[in-house]
């Protein structure tokens, strides 16, 4: 019998061990969950949920919502529960303003890389981008209109995921009522 203590105790032992290594394998190897459902729109702008969602961390719950810090900005806050995760921004900035310019405006942009066309400039975790020259209105005369997403302390760092995002909220904007006049009477 005081033979069988010792062999009990050691299946015991190795049996936790294996227990907690499994444990931790499960718990910190993969990234949280994205157990939230992006939508189509983002405060008025039509977005592919997939390119949204690359950029952001995982969580439960997803909320939009739009804040305009002065008269010529409109910016698309997205909380992961509720942490600022993703920025999306539409801004008016003086005419004939290259991209360069305006990116040290957003911090996360800097080193960041520039397309052929000199439109975009891009890094793992925010980007500017001007909008086609036709999109004017009369309530911002002699201005361009410049589009900007800036992830916020996530641990987010994907240029290409950027970069696409980037491009489709800007050519969503692009299409979109920010880029033409309002209609009479509205």
């Amino acid at each position: 019998m005081s033979d069988r203590g010792p062999l009990r105790r050691h299946r015991f032992i190795g049996t936790t061990v294996a227990l907690a290594a499994t444990l931790s394998a499960c718990s910190g190897d993969e990234p949280p969950e994205k157990a939230y459902t992006v939508p189509g729109s983002l405060c008025g702008i039509a977005v592919e949920p997939a390119l949204v969602k690359a950029v952001l961390p995982g969580g439960d719950s997803l909320t939009p919502a739009t804040q305009k810090p002065n008269g010529g900005t409109i910016r698309c806050n997205l909380y992961v529960d509720d942490t600022l995760v993703l920025s999306l921004a539409q801004a008016w900035w003086s005419e004939g303003k290259a991209t360069a310019a305006v990116s040290p405006a957003y911090p996360g942009t800097k080193d960041g890389t520039m397309s052929e066309d000199e439109r975009f400039i891009y890094s793992g975790e925010a980007g500017v981008g001007r909008t086609v020259p036709s999109c004017k209105t009369s309530e911002h005369p002699e201005q361009d209109l410049y589009t900007a997403v800036e992830t916020r302390d996530t641990g987010i760092d994907d240029p290409e995921a950027i970069e696409k995002l980037l491009t489709a909220y800007t050519k969503a904007v692009e299409g979109s009522a920010a880029c033409r006049e309002p209609a009479a009477g509205s």
